[in-house]
């Protein structure tokens, strides 16, 4: 990666204010350039927040790069999932003993600085907030271009690798087979845009989410369309959403009966007349159904 890249990270549109520690941003440079490993790497790139007097201010700039890094730098992601675990697995860092202060995530004396990686999960969902409510659907020209729907693939193979984690918790796991439902059983999916999430998801993961379908479970990423409804009728969702997921009809969770559901979608479309890109999108996300 280019040493602009690092120089942004450090001062986005020129300002430090919103930027990385340059220690931190050469430590993640030596690591993806494979000149220290994954365990010296954790160690420089935390030294600076170790180091400061309120170490609770410090982790939402690091973390903010390694989440920057994520989604634009997609040859990397798996060495920066492996750098958050190696974070993670730091020796204990008694905040206490050490006369720091305690605030925000860290106020609890059960909190650990780097085994919680604090907030990161709250910092990852809330900076991609708009891949999460699927905004091209409302604003389809801002996020047609090449630059956004690759941003997009990023983000999706992203939370596939984080998947075979724990980092993000249980919920990524279900944004999955969410993102199969929104994508394969809504009339208003853009498929343009949003196949090139689900290709990323079953080409990175598909073992992980045809076990989870093979086993009943409900959760409320997996609502169907009769369990929208119910809802709206109990005041719970708008009636807007009413005819979301409509094409489904069966019941919410997952089941045997949804994947194969969804594999027969990936089939019509790819017997819909699709530009060169979708066709090869929707191709291979239903050859990774296999």
């Amino acid at each position: 990666m280019s040493q602009a890249w690092y120089d942004n990270a450090i001062a986005p549109d020129g300002d430090p204010e919103d930027g990385c520690r340059s220690e931190e941003a050469q430590a993640l440079s030596l690591y993806l350039d494979n000149r220290i490993d994954g365990a010296e790497a954790a160690r420089l790139i935390t030294a600076p927040t170790e180091a400061s007097e309120d170490p609770d201010a410090d982790p939402p700039n690091l973390l903010g790069l390694l989440e920057d890094a994520l989604i634009e730098l997609p040859d990397s992601q798996q060495k920066i999932i492996c750098l958050l675990s190696d974070i993670r697995e730091l020796p204990r860092f008694d905040l206490d003993c050490r006369g720091k202060k305690r605030n925000g995530p860290l106020k609890s004396p059960s909190s650990s600085l780097w085994y919680d990686l604090p907030s990161f999960a709250n910092q990852w969902y809330d900076g991609n907030w708009w891949y999460y409510q699927n905004e091209w659907r409302e604003k389809p020209h801002l996020y047609s271009s090449q630059e956004k729907i690759s941003q997009i693939a990023n983000i999706a193979r992203a939370e596939a690798l984080f998947a075979h984690t724990d980092i993000l918790g249980e919920r990524v796991r279900y944004e999955g087979l969410s993102r199969l439902c929104d994508t394969l059983e809504d009339n208003k999916a853009v498929i343009k845009i949003e196949i090139h999430a689900v290709r990323e998801w079953l080409l990175h993961a598909r073992d992980l989410l045809y076990e989870m379908s093979q086993t009943p479970r409900m959760h409320n990423r997996l609502l169907s369309n009769s369990d929208i409804r119910g809802k709206i009728a109990k005041h719970e969702m708008h009636v807007s959403v009413k005819n979301e997921r409509g094409l489904w009809q069966g019941s919410g969770g997952s089941s045997p009966e949804r994947w194969k559901f969804w594999k027969q979608r990936l089939k019509d479309l790819q017997d819909d007349d699709q530009d060169e890109e979708t066709g090869k999108a929707v191709k291979e996300a239903l050859d990774a159904m296999r």
